[in-house]
Formats: C-alpha cells, structure tokens, sequence
C-alpha cells in the first residue's frame, strides 16, 4: 500500500511540476509576444513617420504659396519628431545609426526653423530649397529601405525578440564588443544597409538657414572681479546675521554661463552651510542656496512673498512685481520679473526662496535678472490692445491683461500683450506681438497658480 501511495505521490509531482512548467512557459510566450508586438509598433511607426515625413517634403517642394509651405513644413517637423520618439523604443543599442539619427535631428530643426519663417510670411531661398530637395531625397531612401525590413517582418522572417536575445547573449560572451557591434543577423544587417546608404549624401550645408544649435547665455556686464572681491560681494549679499562666527572661502571656477566663482560658507553655530554663486564678470551674486534644516512651518505662504520683497529691496532690486508662488516642503519659492513704465519685463526675472519655519530667505536665482538687466526704450505698440485681443480664441474668457516684454530661446525680446484668460477649469496666459498682433506663446497656469517663465 505505501509503495502504492509513493507510486501516486510521484505521479502527481511530475504532474505538477509540469503544470508549472506549462504555465512558466505560457507566461514566458505571453511577455514575448507583448514585447515583440511593442518593438513591431514602434517599428511600423517609424516606417510611417519616415514615409509621412517624405511626403510633407515632396509638398513643400511643389507648393506654390507660404501657406501651403509653411503647412507641408510643419507636418513634415511632426512626422520627424514622431519617427525619432519610435526609434528610441527599439532594441538597437548595439547598432550604430549615427547618420540616420543626424538627418533626423537636421530634418526637424531644418523644417521647424522653415516653418516658423513660413508662419510669418516670408519666402525660402533658393539655398533653402536646395536643401529641402536633397533633404528629400534622404527620406524617399531612408523610408524605402525600412520598408522591406518592414515587409520581412511582416512575412516573419525577421523577429524582433530573436533579435533582442542574440545581442544579450553576444554581449555576455563577447562583451569587448558590445558597444560597437551587435550579432549578424537580418535585423542588423537591414539596418547598416540603411546606415550606409545615409552616409553617401551629401551633408547639407545649413549655415545661415538653422540657429545656432546650442544657445550660450551672455556674461554679465562688468569687469572680471578677484576672489577676494567676490568673497565680499556674497558676505554683503548673504548679510552679517548669517556670516557671523563662520569663515567664507572660494572652493572652486565654475565653467557655467555665466563663469562663476563657487563660494562656501561653512557650516556651524546651528546653522547648516551656505552657497553662493557670483559671476566672475561683473562680480554679481547670481545663485544662492542655505543648506539649513527646515523646521515646522510657522509663517504662511503669503507672509513669505512680503519677506522675499523686502530682501529684494535690501538688495537694491527695484520695481520688481511678484509673477508666480510655490510652496513645497517647507519652503515658498516666489517669482519676480522688473517692471519698467508699466510694462512687466520678464526677462529680468529672479526666484527668491524662503523658509516656512522662520522666514528666512535660503534660496535666491537672479542670474537672467543680472545678465539681462537694463533699461529699456520701447517703441509704441503697431497694434492696440483691442486688436490684440481680436487674435486671441473667441473661447477664452479674458480677466485680466497687461504689456509685457518676453524673450525667445536665442535671447530676442518682443514687446506683447499678456492675456490672461480661462477656458473650463484651465488658466492661461496667451502672449500677442505688441507690433504685428500675431500669437507669439501660450503658457498654461498650474494647479498651484505657478505661471512658468
């Protein structure tokens, strides 16, 4: 009889384990087949932005007005920016597509920049549609190759995961080679064919057409200050109440833009460490930072917008206007920007931050303030402020508005309206040009009534 029961027992833990085993299986296929159709998405989602993106560039280069231009330009920005979102979410890694991935990048600078200049008006030059040939050219290449690869999935002769699980294993047995090669495969081999054939266009030459592709802000004004002097510019900046007892030295040359000087006071008598950023130029206080802990809060919010001004003020920041409030932690982070004849200028802007426990300031930013400050002559508004507001969404219910200076991200400052508005439950703040009466930004407000400058 027991030998019986051991027969069973054994019978029934084979079954067993095989259930499990069948199931570990199942599940294993399960998480395959999810991720091969994920890589497939993103896949069939390049060869479609890629495809779209040749399309719009064809347009462009048919297009007889601005209007259609500027619309083939802007789909065509879409279509590039969308082709390189799905391309990060393949497993190719191991796969170089430094060519493919750069005329990506100049597509979508080159288009967007082409669609801005449509929007307002103006003609591309013959340079310019040289450029967009070629540019198409590149595309019609780059969306037919991806399109066979595309048709060998399709047919199942290429899989995603296979593909996946040989560059895991080559990299785990031949790791010297993992950063630069992946396993021989169709998957591979599919794309270096692509990779080469973008190699053999010519490259575009867009000096003059596109921005310059980073964006270094200005020094500050002023001559170049000593360590010593810059000591002294934080002690009277920080205020002998936090200094008292504690020895400032400079710790370091920060190569930012601004160049600063990295200033340390230390910690100590109950007091936690303080930072302080100043500009090697001008010897201008640009970063400030209190490692103090933060106690219960004993102030409110509102009470810390008038401590931030009156330190600003101590500081010989004058007409500043409050512009945003955040409270976090602890801490309330308020928002400033100069005003200058009644126009709000949002370029000189500084962040001043202050602690709840007991009130006082141990965080400041002023580094676009202390870069960009300066008076201003503006020239009066080519439209009125009814105008204006003729441009904006008749939905929006405006509550308030004023003039304001705002600044693009190469540093140009336009003279416009601000609206400020609701549709629904959402605060916007919708920016027209003072001179043309065209949008020029729209920013939401957020739940804590942050307005982002």
């Amino acid at each position: 009889m027991r030998r019986e029961w051991l027969r069973f027992g054994g019978v029934a833990l084979v079954l067993l384990l095989g259930l499990v085993a069948f199931r570990e299986y199942r599940l294993r296929r399960e998480i395959e087949l999810r991720t091969e159709n994920q890589y497939q998405r993103a896949f069939q989602e390049v060869v479609y932005h890629l495809d779209g993106l040749e399309q719009e560039l064809a347009k462009a280069l048919a297009a007889g007005s601005m209007t259609q231009t500027a619309k083939a330009f802007a789909d065509a920005w879409r279509h590039s920016e969308s082709a390189r979102s799905a391309i990060g979410q393949l497993p190719i890694g191991t796969v170089p597509l430094s060519a493919t991935e750069d005329f990506i990048g100049q597509v979508a600078a080159f288009t967007y920049t082409l669609a801005q200049k449509g929007a307002s008006g103006a003609t591309i030059s013959d340079h310019e549609w040289t450029i967009l040939r070629d540019f198409r050219r590149q595309a019609k290449f780059a969306a037919e190759e991806l399109a066979k690869m595309g048709r060998a999935f399709a047919a199942g002769a290429l899989r995603w995961t296979d593909f996946q699980r040989d560059t895991m294993a080559a990299a785990a047995t031949r790791p010297d080679r993992a950063p630069d090669g992946a396993p021989s495969n169709q998957v591979t081999k599919g794309f270096k064919m692509l990779e080469d054939g973008m190699t053999r266009f010519p490259s575009p030459d867009l000096e003059g057409v596109l921005p310059p592709p980073t964006k270094k802000l200005p020094q500050v004004p002023g001559p170049i200050v000593s360590t010593d002097e810059a000591v002294r510019v934080a002690l009277d900046f920080i205020g002998p109440s936090v200094v008292a007892g504690r020895r400032a030295r400079v710790v370091g040359r920060i190569p930012s833009d601004p160049e600063t000087y990295r200033i340390e006071i230390p910690a100590g008598k109950g007091r936690g460490a303080v930072w302080v950023d100043v500009s090697v130029k001008g010897g201008r206080v640009l970063w400030v930072m209190d490692e103090t802990p933060i106690g219960p809060a004993t102030i409110t919010p509102a009470m810390a917008e008038g401590i931030a001004a009156d330190f600003l003020v101590s500081r010989g920041f004058e007409n500043m206007r409050r512009i945003s409030r955040q409270a976090h932690q602890g801490v309330a982070v308020i928002g400033f920007a100069y005003e200058q004849d009644d126009v709000l200028v949002y370029p000189d802007h500084v962040l001043v931050r202050v602690a709840l426990d007991t009130g006082r300031v141990d965080g400041f930013e002023g580094t676009n303030y202390q870069v960009f400050h300066r008076t201003r002559r503006y020239t009066p508004p080519g439209v009125t402020e009814g105008e204006a507001k003729a441009a904006l969404n008749p939905r929006l219910d405006v509550t308030a508005s004023r003039l304001a200076v705002i600044m693009d991200d190469f540093y140009r400052e336009t003279l416009v309206y601000e609206f400020r508005g609701t549709i629904d439950d959402q605060t916007y703040l919708v920016y027209v040009n003072a001179d043309t009466g065209e949008e020029e930004k729209i920013k939401r407000v957020g739940p804590q009534g942050i307005e982002t400058i």
